[in-house]
């Protein structure tokens, strides 16, 4: 039988949305994969209300679709969302770099080092997941350092979306992926504690096109003839 479980401080809905979340950015729920209630609600100890706000709240997010007289599925991934993503971080993320480079105090630039030498474990998905999530506490902290709060929330919301691209990835990718990533954490440091404005814009459009490069090789890998990756990612646009 299901419980309405909650999450500290938070309502049942509130658990459910995060639970069946963290599923979907990190894989345990596919791309294209169908969603019913009914299921949902024995796998994860959720009640049938609370799960079906939260999948409410996830179709409004993008991270979850309904398909007319079918029910839900989680949002499939096509070659033209994840050109969409990386066009929007090109924008956003060198302007906040540059800012941070003359805005941000010592304090919030000395914050920024643990984080920059996070690393992850080759074929353990738990440790994708923490490298991920401290991955975008990196990048969003490196906006906020910039002084606008704005692009700070906006970069977290797009990073966010994005981490499902990056989990499959990671997941695709050897020991020195690893390195490499590491290293750009640290070439960024670098910039932001010389003050170098110029550089490390560079360096942060630099990194994107890396990880664009990284993103495509994961998708693509395993593809059918269909146009259907093995990860369940559509390499096509749907109509």
């Amino acid at each position: 039988m299901s419980q309405n479980v909650s999450t500290p401080g938070g309502t049942a809905t509130d658990g459910a949305y995060e639970h069946l979340k963290r599923l979907i950015l990190t894989g345990g729920l596919a791309p294209g994969v169908e969603l019913r209630e009914g299921t949902l609600t024995e796998s994860s100890g959720f009640g049938r209300t609370p799960v079906r706000e939260a999948l409410r709240r996830l179709v409004q997010e993008g991270f979850v679709e309904v398909r007319p007289r079918q029910g839900y599925r989680v949002s499939v991934v096509t070659l033209a969302s994840v050109r969409d993503l990386f066009e929007m971080r090109l924008l956003l993320e060198p302007a906040a770099a540059e800012l941070a480079a003359t805005r941000a105090s010592e304090e919030e630039l000395a914050a920024l080092h643990d984080l920059a030498h996070e690393s992850y474990v080759p074929g353990d998905p738990d440790s994708y997941e923490r490298f991920l999530e401290q991955n975008r506490q990196f990048h969003v902290r490196v906006a906020r350092a910039a002084g606008n709060e704005r692009l700070a929330k906006t970069l977290q919301v797009l990073l966010e979306e994005m981490q499902r691209l990056f989990f499959i990835s990671l997941s695709r990718q050897d020991g020195d992926t690893a390195t490499e990533l590491v290293h750009e954490h640290h070439e960024l440091h670098d910039a932001l504690l010389a003050r170098d404005a110029t550089r490390a814009r560079q360096v942060v459009i630099d990194q994107i096109k890396a990880s664009r490069a990284r993103v495509m090789a994961g998708l693509l890998a395993g593809t059918h003839p269909t146009g259907r990756a093995a990860s369940g990612v559509v390499l096509a646009d749907i109509r």
